[in-house]
């Protein structure tokens, strides 16, 4: 599978919306997203760096290059548009809310499975597992997810992931960094949270309720990465609203 960005950037246009993937992700995650955008309305699906590549390549990127290659994309948009939307999953939203709280013309953020609390499940180590080993059965739809969400050609040898390593622990700087301002973020933001992520906790939804002005929302039976039909369909429906609306 081919992980590309994906830009439209339509001349006179006053609004941009830019997607933003998580870590080790993909913008692939924001295909069908893109399908409902108006052709009048330039698009930004970009792809952070190290992603796309292999292991190694995700290795010898940094949390550095990617908020700075963010930054400068947002720069980018908002010299050429009236107003910003940001869409983001996991770790991307992050960015999104450091962007939007350093310049008020981010005028809407949609973000997805926002990790300000973490809490890593059994069952994501053991997806994680299968996918390494190349071992999944395809009615195991949790575990496709996540593997067509994983923006990184994955190597064989075990030892070429220690340099994964320091972007982790650069990311959870990143999360604890994101709790302190989080509620400086006067945007208009709303969040969808899954009731089964794998990776963020259920406590996140209490804590941004409680330190935003945010609209949060349950996918009540999707995950970090996979979306129940039901649950995607709303989904798509309050996307479709969030382009649209004013």
């Amino acid at each position: 599978m081919e992980h590309k960005e994906f830009v439209r950037i339509v001349p006179k246009s006053k609004t941009a919306i830019l997607f933003i993937h998580g870590i080790a992700g993909t913008p692939n995650h924001f295909n069908k997203f893109i399908e409902f955008i108006p052709e009048e309305i330039s698009v930004y699906n970009m792809l952070l760096d190290g992603h796309g590549k292999k292991t190694k390549d995700f290795s010898a990127s940094s949390m550095k290059k990617w908020k700075r290659q963010v930054e400068k994309t947002v720069d980018k948009l908002l010299n050429e548009h009236k107003n910003v939307y940001i869409i983001a999953h996991s770790m991307g939203t992050l960015f999104a809310i450091e962007e939007a709280v350093k310049d008020e013309r981010i005028e809407k953020l949609f973000l997805l499975a926002l990790p300000i609390k973490l809490f890593v499940k059994p069952s994501a180590l053991i997806s994680a597992l299968k996918i390494y080993l190349g071992k999944i059965s395809s009615e195991d739809i949790k575990v496709l997810a996540m593997k067509n969400c994983c923006g990184i050609e994955l190597s064989k040898n075990p030892f070429e992931y220690a340099g994964w390593i320091p972007r982790f622990f650069e990311l959870f700087a990143e999360i604890r960094k994101t709790k302190k301002v989080i509620s400086n973020l006067k945007t208009d933001c709303r969040i969808y949270q899954s009731e089964y992520d794998e990776l963020v906790s259920k406590k996140s939804v209490y804590l941004l309720k409680k330190k935003t002005k945010a609209t949060v929302n349950v996918l009540e039976k999707s995950g970090h990465y996979y979306y129940d039909k039901n649950d995607f369909d709303f989904l798509t429906k309050e996307f479709k609203e969030f382009i649209l609306e004013k």
